[in-house]
């Protein structure tokens, strides 16, 4: 796991439903953010709460980066002032943590194991490590990012209401009942994952980070894989896809 990290709470405007908010995140907001240099890795998670009546968030975004110095591109990058404007778009919240390298803790498995993925977001005033240990039993994989080091108010255009998050745990159960069982051993709010879209992989935006899911599930459906070579990448968008 990168030490170095920024993490996204975030809650869809009421106004705009949640296919829309999936496809507009996904495919025009995930596209800009991709753009923003520096990023390491860049990955959304489209989420619903457990709990209907829990906090709304309905996204999740964890970016890694290789030092501190490329961090300074989600702030500097000629790219940052469109994307605080797109975020009004369709979030109602967008809450950003950057944590400092030793904020986040890999405790068992792998990432990219296969099962349900659920993440667990702790409340100020709630046990973050009961939390973790309580899902540590059964998890397969688990990590934990500790948000007390990160000050979402500094990035935050939407609303940052007064609720205050101290942790966001990641993890992944054989199933889907498994990973519902485990929510209720712990104390915070779960959300099961719906959607994950990688944006950027290796320092390099991928397919869907350079043109979002929609295009490329038409350019494969029409078989033109040559649209997706390196050599036309370079040519039409000035960069390499990761693979």
């Amino acid at each position: 796991m990168v030490g170095i990290s920024t993490v996204a709470l975030i809650e869809r405007r009421v106004d705009i439903s949640r296919s829309l908010f999936t496809r507009y995140w996904r495919d025009v907001h995930g596209v800009m953010a991709a753009r923003i240099p520096g990023f390491a890795s860049y990955t959304q998670y489209h989420v619903t709460p457990i709990d209907a009546s829990a906090e709304p968030f309905e996204g999740i975004a964890i970016v890694t980066y290789r030092t501190e110095d490329d961090r300074a591109g989600l702030i500097h990058s000629e790219v940052t002032q469109h994307i605080h404007l797109d975020e009004q778009n369709v979030f109602r919240r967008a809450l950003l943590y950057n944590l400092e390298e030793g904020a986040s803790r890999h405790l068992c498995g792998n990432a990219e194991a296969e099962g349900q993925v659920m993440f667990v977001v702790v409340e100020a005033g709630h046990d973050s490590d009961a939390a973790l240990a309580a899902l540590n039993d059964t998890a397969i994989y688990l990590a934990a990012y500790d948000l007390r080091g990160g000050d979402p108010s500094r990035w935050n255009l939407t609303d940052a209401g007064e609720r205050i998050f101290i942790a966001l745990l990641h993890g992944i159960w054989p199933d889907r009942d498994s990973a519902i069982a485990a929510s209720r051993s712990c104390d915070g709010v779960a959300y099961l994952l719906d959607e994950r879209h990688v944006m950027v992989k290796d320092g390099r935006a991928t397919p869907v980070g350079l043109r979002g899911l929609d295009a490329v599930k038409t350019i494969e459906e029409a078989g033109a894989d040559n649209q997706l070579t390196d050599a036309v990448v370079r040519a039409v968008y000035g960069t390499s896809a990761a693979p």
